[in-house]
This record gives C-alpha cells, sequence and structure tokens, in this order.
C-alpha cells in the first residue's frame, strides 16, 4: 500500500522535470552537481508537502577557492495546479560555514528563491541563491527555459533541451551560457551540457 501511495503521488506530479526543493511527505532528495564556476551538493527530507529540511554544501572554483556548508530549510509558498500546467514558488533560509581555502571557516547564512512554470512540453523558472558571511559574498542568478520535443508518460524517459542564463557574482565571467539536455525517468533526474566556454555541466538527483 506504501508504494502504491507514492507510486500515486509520483504520477500526480508527471508533469514536473525539476528538481524541486520539497517532494512528497516523508521523501529523501539528493542532488549534485556542476554548472559553470559553481559546485552543488544538498540532501533534503521533506517532512511534510510544503516544507524540506537538510544539508546544502557549496563550492565556488573561482581565483579563491571558496565554499559554504550549513543545514537549510526550504518551503513551497504556493503552487498552481492548473488543467494542463502547474506553477511554483518556493524559498529557503539555512546557516553554516563559508571560507577561502587556507583562511580557515567563519558564520554564514545562505537563502534562496525559485519559481518556475511547466507543462509537459514547455519549461520556465527563475532562481536566485546567495551566501553571506564576514569574507564571502556571493550570489547565483539564473534563467531557464526549455522545450520537450515528445511527450512522454511519466513511466517513460522525458527529454528536454534547455538553455539556461548563469550569473555568478563576483566571478570573473559576468554570465554564463549553458546549453544543456535534461533527462528523467520516475524518480531519477540527469542534466548533462555545457557552458559556451566549454565548461562541463552535470547534474544528478533522485527522490527516495
Amino acid at each position: 500500500m506504501k508504494i502504491l501511495s507514492i507510486s500515486i503521488l509520483l504520477a500526480a506530479t508527471a508533469a514536473t522535470a525539476v528538481a524541486h526543493p520539497v517532494a512528497f511527505e516523508g521523501a529523501y532528495q539528493l542532488m549534485f552537481g556542476t554548472a559553470g564556476s559553481v559546485q552543488t551538493f544538498e540532501i533534503y527530507r521533506s517532512y511534510s508537502p510544503r516544507a524540506a529540511v537538510g544539508l546544502h554544501a557549496m563550492r565556488f572554483d573561482g581565483e579563491d577557492d571558496e565554499y559554504f556548508a550549513g543545514i537549510q530549510h526550504n518551503w513551497l509558498l504556493k503552487r498552481w495546479n492548473l488543467p494542463s500546467a502547474q506553477a511554483n514558488i518556493y524559498a529557503g533560509l539555512g546557516a553554516g560555514l563559508a571560507g577561502e581555502h587556507g583562511y580557515g571557516v567563519s558564520p554564514a547564512g545562505i537563502g534562496f528563491f525559485r519559481a518556475d512554470y511547466e507543462t509537459r512540453r514547455v519549461f520556465t523558472a527563475i532562481d536566485a541563491k546567495w551566501v553571506e558571511s564576514f569574507d564571502i559574498s556571493r550570489g547565483v542568478f539564473s534563467a531557464t527555459a526549455g522545450i520537450a520535443p515528445y511527450k512522454a508518460e511519466f513511466d517513460q524517459l522525458n527529454t528536454w533541451l534547455m538553455l539556461q542564463l548563469e550569473h555568478v557574482t563576483g566571478m570573473e565571467n559576468t554570465l554564463d551560457i549553458i546549453l544543456k539536455v535534461r533527462f528523467f525517468k520516475g524518480p531519477y533526474f540527469l542534466e548533462l551540457g555545457s557552458t559556451l566556454e566549454g565548461k562541463p555541466v552535470v547534474n544528478f538527483m533522485i527522490h527516495f
């Protein structure tokens, strides 16, 4: 019965094609990836359909090797379930430690905001994430759009062609243009791509 209930919940979100920061109640979300100059690792547990808590680590690969690690809480602020589409607004706050390689660490905070709209053929999203400490101030801002070349059911392989614009404050490159292909099937999610400068983009997620 539990497996059946989870399957029904997953099927209800079949139109979604993105790694949401809050999943169904009782689920775990494991996410890691690299895009441009930022690497991330996140693991959360959704203790309700609208809230999740877990660990978030980030590394900024620039002139100074900077990193953040801490505890983060995510909220689903609003969801619109439309006849053939879905829209969501998320926010999150966290606290931990940030530092530069070889220079120690200091207390830090992290916050994020996300809004997305998606159908089975079109996807759009904006994201804002920032890390603040005594020595480090970094923001990651992105806008993403994608299309699905074909409609697939949830138990089939879904494919998306994506364009992402990403800006990391304080880094050498002012704007990364990212081309990537997104695949998902059931609880598995994978993105493969590259920036125009040739930096690899790999993102992976699983719900369990």
